[in-house]
């Protein structure tokens, strides 16, 4: 608000009395200090939503109409086992509990961690007890993941508030919503799926990661309501081949970031380059060297920042060019200026498009590009055709941003690591792959390997104005009942199957400030 202010006053004078104007507002809302020591604010309004946002979910919470019998699991977990699935104990916890508990369900699960195939025996055991089952994410491509992974029809969040607002679409009390990715959903948008949903009757299941990528809107919705009403956790990590990788993903995924990166680094896989573009040209090369030796093997290189993500793109097609691997350049109008184009390409594609049936995310490979079409071979197997002119919302595919990433798995992933990466975004791009992962980085960002350890482990996590309530409502001199109802108590019962720590005011305040000690979230704690 001061940085608004200054940008837009006409010296001190005017400046002041618009900040003092600001202060004084009404909708402004003072909620304290965090953990850091930072004076924390939040509107009326958006204090509100995540009040309403509580509520229904704690009146969901506290409802069973979707129970499903332990037979019919036992039954979905056996259709599993047929499929070369093995259910874990883990995984069969998380199974019970969002079959068998109220209506709303929570899973914390690590990267990796086996979630989608949990959800798939949870799908066959709904489906089998008459409900039906829908899919929600943020993202086209993590929609699509969901679909992939557990069988279960996903579409984006968006898509499905535009069909309810027209009265299409709607929810029921025989629907069951599983929201995918559920740590990348702001609050407000999770207020609306929430009240629709227990207006409908319906069931609402979360499942996510609030250690992988926060929100881009306010708020961190899902770790609030995660840890008011409890979780089932899934920690063992599937997703490496190797035992000490799979260790170093359970260390991302609880904060240990240095102990992870130094474990890389052991193995060489962490390479310091004199500058960032030096990074870049190594990553690269790293890639192309990967592509010669396994040609079959899935791979993708990631970077924070669009710019980076740009070069890396330029870079490697050039390697493919000097291989002569790809056919004539075509030079073509995108939302991100003219590029060329040519048969061999990767392609990404930028926008759901339901006409040529592609997501935000989706990548193939160019099969043909003339005046006024493209032929792309996606990589889940169909070939789509398009008129640049009329979809212009494409770019190469070698690389992508961190947030693209999120929910993707590959046989090997290439990292730049640049400043602008956090805590939980490190967790998410050294966490990909199946086989390795090179971080690469320019001395000229970080000048010793300490630096990129600190960097790489900083708290990007947001907050909500509910985890201030016991200050808030002491300073108004009421209690929390008082002040705001029912979500101002602990919602977590004696009978949850949850493992997932309720922190207690004191504790969130350690982990928003950042001073991580041996089990950062206190996620191996039983209740």
């Amino acid at each position: 608000m001061a940085r608004f202010a200054h940008r837009h006053s006409d010296g001190k004078e005017q400046f002041d009395r618009v900040m003092s104007a600001m202060q004084g507002s009404r909708d402004l809302v003072a909620l304290g200090q965090d953990g850091a020591g930072r004076e924390r604010f939040t509107s009326r309004q958006m204090l509100a939503i995540e009040q309403s946002l509580e509520r229904s979910a704690a009146r969901l919470s506290e409802t069973d109409r979707h129970h499903v019998s332990e037979g019919v699991v036992q039954g979905a977990v056996e259709r599993a086992k047929t499929r070369g699935l093995d259910i874990s104990g883990e995984q069969r916890d998380a199974l019970d509990h969002v079959t068998a508990g109220g209506d709303l369900a929570l899973v914390v699960g690590y990267a990796g961690s086996g979630k989608s195939a949990m959800l798939g025996a949870a799908r066959e055991a709904w489906e089998a007890s008459g409900f039906r089952v829908q899919g929600g994410a943020l993202s086209g491509i993590a929609a699509e993941s969901l679909e992939g992974g557990s069988g279960i029809p996903s579409r984006t969040l968006a898509s499905l508030e535009h069909s309810w607002a027209r009265g299409r679409d709607g929810l029921s009390s025989d629907d069951v919503l599983v929201v995918d990715e559920a740590g990348l959903v702001g609050s407000r948008q999770m207020q609306r799926v929430v009240e629709h949903a227990e207006a409908a009757g319906a069931k609402v299941v979360m499942v996510g990661d609030p250690e992988q990528l926060q929100a881009i809107e306010a708020g961190s919705a899902f770790r609030a309501l995660a840890e008011r009403h409890g979780a089932a956790e899934i920690t063992e990590v599937r997703r490496q081949h190797t035992d000490w990788q799979r260790q170093a993903t359970r260390e991302l995924a609880t904060g240990r970031t240095s102990q992870a990166i130094d474990r890389y680094a052991a193995a060489g896989m962490v390479t310091d380059h004199a500058t960032h573009a030096d990074a870049q040209n190594a990553l690269v090369a790293g890639w192309s060297k990967a592509r010669e030796k396994e040609p079959d093997a899935s791979q993708v290189m990631l970077a924070y920042k669009r710019s980076d993500v740009a070069e890396l793109n330029t870079l490697a097609r050039g390697k493919l060019r000097e291989a002569g691997e790809l056919g004539p350049d075509r030079e073509t109008e995108t939302t991100r200026g003219l590029k060329p184009f040519a048969s061999g390409d990767r392609i990404m594609f930028l926008r759901n498009e339901k006409s040529i049936g592609v997501k935000n995310g989706s990548l193939g490979e160019v099969e043909a590009v003339r005046p006024g079409s493209m032929t792309v071979r996606l990589d889940r197997g169909d070939r789509v055709s398009f008129d640049p002119k009329f979809y212009p919302d494409i770019d190469h595919g070698y690389a992508a941003t961190v947030h693209k990433s999120q929910g993707v798995t590959v046989d090997h992933a290439h990292v730049l690591a640049t400043p602008h990466m956090d805590r939980q975004a490190a967790n998410v791009a050294m966490t990909r792959h199946r086989d390795s992962v090179s971080l690469h980085y320019g001395r000229d960002a970080f000048a010793t390997p300490a630096r990129l350890a600190e960097s790489l482990s900083r708290d990007g996590s947001k907050d909500v104005a509910l985890d201030y309530l016991t200050a808030f409502a002491e300073r108004h001199g009421a209690s929390e009942d008082r002040a705001f109802g029912d979500q101002g108590r602990s919602l977590v019962g004696e009978d949850r199957r949850s493992t997932y720590h309720q922190n207690s005011g004191k504790e969130r305040e350690r982990i928003r400030g950042g001073r991580y000690e041996d089990r950062p979230y206190d996620r191996d704690r039983s209740r």
